[in-house]
């Protein structure tokens, strides 16, 4: 009990001081949209209906993101409800849940690192240390931190507790994870396939209990999979094609794959060699891709197909975490924090690999847990996005590591044991110096297209869209949930930055930055107003001669300010087709 009191008190106060000024600091536009999301949900009751028609670019918006994530913050809300009120009671479910997820996700991270590490490891100030490094993935939990980060990062250690638990239990946990994760989100795929990956190779090799582990792993995966969808998107929608999101696709590979495992489980003899079990598992895959190939062909160009040319070039290309980790030089200091924090979770992997022991050279489950969450790493040096990973998985290793060390240093051999642990240091210390040394700083231009994307009119109270007569607006992409936020009924916002609404985005951009007039009047003709917040200081006309013109208070022929708008950041401005310019 203790161990787990250490860990989560001290993650507990550590997000703690993320709200200490009532402002979170680690916020971001995923929990605007998710609140967004919430507060429709909580208005009309369509558990089933991810439509928000607040947003429409120029296509109402059918949003990717999973009831699964929706549905504690509505129970929390419906419960608060009667007592606070409506807004109130969402506010509060967002700041509570959260918190809760942590002293999930510290249970976890507690029962992992015992079913990894030897019990004599194990002291007070080892899971003070461990606690302590788990900093950067505890802040996915703080309060507020309502997106699917926090929620992906519990799956993926449940499939990592999974994979480290004695007696092949652990099957119901890998199947699960993998299940919820994709019912989440697809942004954990990868992990999904290595930790399946690692159960097949176990059965192929014989190693023990790796039968029981195939088969409630292929069970759980069947059972989650069709249950979320019943439960989260409805039987219709489990009969579509979305690529983006828990869909068909996406419940066939579960099933398919599922399936594959209790047939190799259940058909394959005991006796059976490498050979027999490899190819049962290799024909029964294979006919699986085949079938998901020829029933969901669209699929094959990716979750991302809908982003056009101009959508990309001017939003997706800057967006910080769709870089490989060189991207991380770009951003000054706090790349510099984020690449010592992966070089430390390196030497983490390489201190805790388990052919360092005797005990572990030889345990299967050792192997699957430590592969799986090196995994994490690989994958943060090919893209950003999935730094919160490593931050999560590689820490549970830790007292694995510094019982090597310090093993190591006492073991008596003098100078060959300092060199087994000070050369990986002062290596991976060259690496990061030298990257910042001869790899030039070139940070994100900071020209008009950013500011269109970063200035969300921050304390403006947006009381004048209260009068808009029902239409579409055309504005940044930075204002866009904002204004989504705020709209009366029958007003939508047409271009927030998320990659369905690309359509909007590309109209935002086009009329904003674009130099050719036809194709400036040919986006702005979906939409009914423009809005621009503006600002104190010039913006070049050359980069984006609309956009510079009305932030600027300049005129446009065409745009017509609205009556009786309160003075303010916020300009809204009705489109008048026939006189634009």
């Amino acid at each position: 009990m203790w161990p787990f009191v250490i860990v989560a008190g001290l993650l507990l106060v550590m997000v703690a001081f993320d709200r200490i000024d009532g402002i979170s600091f680690f916020g971001d536009i995923d929990d605007d949209l998710r609140l967004l999301q919430l507060k429709h949900l909580m208005v009309t009751g369509g558990w089933y209906d991810l439509t928000l028609p607040m947003v429409q670019s120029p296509d109402i918006y059918l949003s990717p993101w999973s009831r699964l994530i929706d549905l504690p913050y509505a129970v929390l809300t419906l419960l608060l409800r009667p007592f606070l009120g409506l807004d109130l009671a969402l506010v509060f479910a967002t700041q509570i849940w959260p918190p809760v997820m942590l002293l999930m996700f510290a249970a976890l991270t507690v029962r992992t690192v015992q079913a990894l590490t030897p019990p004599e490891a194990l002291s007070v100030p080892v899971w003070l240390v461990v606690g302590f490094v788990l900093i950067f993935a505890a802040f996915e939990f703080s309060p507020g931190r309502i997106d699917h980060h926090n929620a992906q990062i519990l799956a993926m250690m449940v499939i990592l507790y999974g994979l480290v638990r004695d007696q092949g239990r652990g099957g119901r946990f890998v199947g699960s994870g993998a299940a919820i994760s994709l019912v989440i989100g697809l942004e954990c795929l990868p992990f999904v396939a290595v930790a399946l990956a690692l159960i097949a190779m176990g059965f192929v090799l014989r190693v023990p209990f790796a039968r029981r582990m195939l088969v409630e792993t292929g069970i759980s995966m069947v059972v989650v999979a069709l249950v979320s969808g019943i439960a989260f998107i409805g039987p219709r929608a489990m009969l579509q094609t979305a690529c983006d999101a828990y869909s068909a696709p996406y419940i066939a590979a579960l099933c398919g794959f599922g399936a594959c495992f209790w047939i190799s489980g259940r058909l394959v003899p005991e006796g059976a060699g490498l050979l027999p079990r490899l190819l049962t598992l290799a024909v029964s895959g294979a006919l699986v891709v085949g079938g998901l190939v020829l029933l969901f062909p669209s699929c094959l160009a990716g979750p991302y197909q809908m982003i056009d040319p101009v959508s990309r070039f001017y939003w997706f290309e800057r967006i910080q975490q769709e870089q490989s980790i060189l991207g991380f030089r770009q951003i000054g200091q706090t790349g510099a924090a984020v690449l010592v924090f992966l070089a430390l979770m390196a030497l983490v992997a390489l201190f805790s690999c388990p052919f360092w022991r005797r005990e572990t050279r030889g345990s299967a489950r050792h192997w699957a847990g430590y592969l799986f969450a090196c995994s994490s790493l690989a994958m943060t040096v090919i893209l950003i996005r999935y730094v919160r990973f490593p931050a999560a998985l590689m820490p549970v290793f830790l007292p694995l590591a510094l019982k090597f060390c310090v093993d190591t240093l006492s073991s008596g051999e003098g100078r060959r044991a300092k060199a087994l642990v000070i050369a990986p240091v002062a290596v991976l210390t060259a690496i990061v110096g030298g990257l910042y040394a001869l790899m030039p700083y070139r940070p994100s231009p900071q020209d008009a297209v950013w500011l269109m994307s970063v200035d969300d009119c921050r304390g403006e109270d947006f009381a004048e869209l209260t009068g808009l007569a029902p239409g579409r607006i055309l504005a940044p992409t930075g204002i866009g949930l904002a204004l989504a936020a705020h709209v009366p009924d029958g007003v939508s916002v047409m271009a927030i930055p998320f990659h369905r609404a690309a359509p909007g985005i590309r109209l935002s951009f086009s009329a904003f930055a674009g130099t050719d007039a036809a194709a400036r009047k040919a986006a702005l003709k979906e939409s009914d107003y423009v809005a621009v917040c503006h600002v104190p200081f010039p913006v070049p006309s050359e980069e984006a001669p609309l956009y510079a013109a009305l932030v600027g208070g300049k005129d446009w022929p065409g745009l017509v300010p609205v009556a009786g708008a309160e003075p303010g950041r916020l300009k809204i401005y009705r489109v008048v087709h026939a006189a634009l310019k």
